[in-house]
């Protein structure tokens, strides 16, 4: 009986260490300059946000995405894939604008019930009549409430990087990896739109800015291993146990 609880605790053991999946997280990052925005200080709920934004003022943002977590690949087109949702479970992004930072879920004016659409898609072109091509990487995060007094607000985050005629996407997969800050390439182009809104009947009050990325980074994060039992290791489990129970001493009740 000792020599078969061992031989349990050892296949347990086993079977917890060596059946863990890995959650490939993918970190981006951007700095740019604003090249134009919407100052929404009139509406009381954004005042503070945008007090002394202007052209050319410093602004960069970050974001990630757990490639596991993330929806199947919904494209019908072998030049893209585009993965999204209305969910929140996959993504996080946050902002930064004239020194202030935004984590984009934890914004006052979402306190209610909130719909979020996440998504990444890609795009890889094939040429057209003149020869070029164009590679895109475009990530979008925006959260609406419906719970704003009377009507509902919005917080949104959007990156868009495209590369013409220069190689930029490693494929169509959600891992990507590459890193983008030629400024002076008038070929490339990377730009950000972050906007914070209310809307209230027909009236609109948004704090927005249009935001020249001059500095882009998507990376894959250390792997985290997360427990995921094997089809494989778990019918083998089941096997051994039907085997151990086969040769354990039966006992008769009477």
């Amino acid at each position: 009986m000792k020599n078969l609880f061992l031989v349990k605790i050892v296949l347990l053991t086993t079977a917890l260490t060596i059946t863990n999946a890995y959650a490939v997280i993918i970190e981006g990052s951007f700095n740019g300059t604003v090249r134009s925005f919407t100052n929404g200080a009139e509406d009381v709920d954004l005042a503070g946000y945008w007090d002394n934004v202007s052209e050319g003022s410093a602004a960069s943002g970050s974001f990630w995405y757990d490639t596991e977590k993330a929806p199947q690949n919904t494209s019908d087109f072998t030049t893209s894939s585009f993965y999204q949702s209305y969910t929140d479970t996959w993504m996080g992004s946050t902002f930064n604008i004239d020194g202030k930072t935004f984590n984009i879920s934890e914004l006052p004016l979402l306190n209610g019930n909130a719909l979020q659409s996440e998504g990444v898609w890609l795009f890889n072109f094939e040429p057209d009549i003149d020869q070029s091509t164009q590679e895109r990487f475009y990530l979008f995060d925006n959260i609406t409430s419906d719970d704003y007094p009377s009507g509902y607000a919005s917080i949104g985050l959007m990156v868009s990087i495209t590369s013409y005629e220069k190689p930029l996407l490693n494929g169509l997969g959600i891992k990507q990896e590459f890193d983008w800050y030629d400024v002076s390439d008038p070929t490339s182009i990377g730009e950000s739109y972050i906007s914070i809104a209310t809307i209230v009947g027909d009236t609109r009050k948004e704090g927005s800015a249009w935001i020249d990325i001059n500095e882009f980074h998507l990376n894959i994060k250390n792997k985290v291993d997360v427990p995921e039992p094997s089809p494989i290791l778990l019918l083998l489990l089941g096997i051994f146990a039907l085997v151990i129970k086969r040769v354990s001493p039966s006992k008769n009740f009477s």
